[in-house]
């Protein structure tokens, strides 16, 4: 038994030996991992259709939820601008589009993550690992940017405007509003307002390209309030107040930007130096 296990512990022994000199073991060929094939463009349209599909049918339904409670919705914004007051169906079909229209667009707001989701989907499998990093932060900030916006001109400023311009009644007239006006009127401000709250982000998007560098826009600072009224003006109605009121958080969203602005020059463009600029 013993001589036994001695002859085949030591036959693998004897094989090495009678292996040539400076000749390699020899190794077992790895497993050839075929690579992954590119899809063609029918199967790119493919993929488009399904996801459009997909987008389409997530916001049908949620309109289609949103139309159940849309007179909820409609009644809550015109206690909440009138203040007691109602607003008028001028026409016999002015009821059923503004219920259709809150429907349209509450579901559409409550979809629209779902749509940014399939369209990152979409886009992620042809950006590199990077790419991917930088990309999903932005899309998380540029959507809680959007919905503070509608957020803010919903509970403060549309009130706020909606009293003022009613207090420009005489005694001979009555400050009536109809039901259709005043929504396109709160759709037109929110929609506005929250396409002016993505500042930041167009900021720091000017600073990661290195497009145009913090030093700059710090330097004209008061350039950017100035466009910044105006921007406000035109949303708004035009008056005063109302452009003030908007004007202030956007003034404050420019100054908080220039921080992460400057982070993100920094980290980016370190070697970059600006003529004149020291350190």
């Amino acid at each position: 038994m013993i001589p036994t296990l001695l002859v085949i512990v030591q036959e693998p022994e004897q094989t090495a030996r009678r292996r040539a000199p400076g000749t390699a073991p020899r190794e077992e060929p790895e497993p050839v991992v075929e690579a992954e094939r590119p899809m063609s463009f029918l199967e790119h349209l493919e993929e488009l259709r399904a996801a459009v599909w997909r987008c389409a049918t997530v916001a049908v339904v949620l309109i289609a939820v949103a139309w159940f409670f849309s007179g909820r919705i409609l009644d809550a914004l015109i206690l909440f601008l009138l203040r007691g007051q109602k607003a008028l169906a001028l026409s016999p079909t002015e009821a059923f589009s503004a219920r259709i229209e809150v429907a349209l667009w509450s579901g559409g707001a409550v979809a629209l993550p779902y749509v940014v989701y399939e369209l990152w989907r979409f886009v992620a499998p042809g950006l590199k690992k990077k790419e991917r990093r930088f990309a999903i932060p932005w899309m998380v900030a540029s959507a809680a940017l959007l919905y503070l916006g509608i957020a803010f001109a919903v509970e403060l400023l549309l009130p706020m405007i909606v009293r003022m311009l009613q207090s420009f009644a005489t005694e001979q007239m009555e400050a009536r509003i109809s039901i259709l006006s005043l929504l396109h009127f709160s759709v037109e401000m929110a929609v506005g307002c929250g396409l002016l709250f993505q500042l930041p982000l167009v900021l720091c998007l000017l600073a990661w390209f290195g497009v145009v560098s913090p030093r700059v826009l710090t330097r004209h600072w008061r350039h950017a309030v100035f466009f910044i009224a105006l921007a406000a003006a035109i949303v708004t109605p035009g008056d005063g107040p109302s452009m003030l009121v908007l004007s202030a958080p956007l003034v404050l969203l420019y100054f908080v930007s220039l921080v992460f602005a400057w982070a993100i020059w920094r980290s980016r463009w370190k070697s970059r130096r600006e003529p004149g600029e020291l350190g």
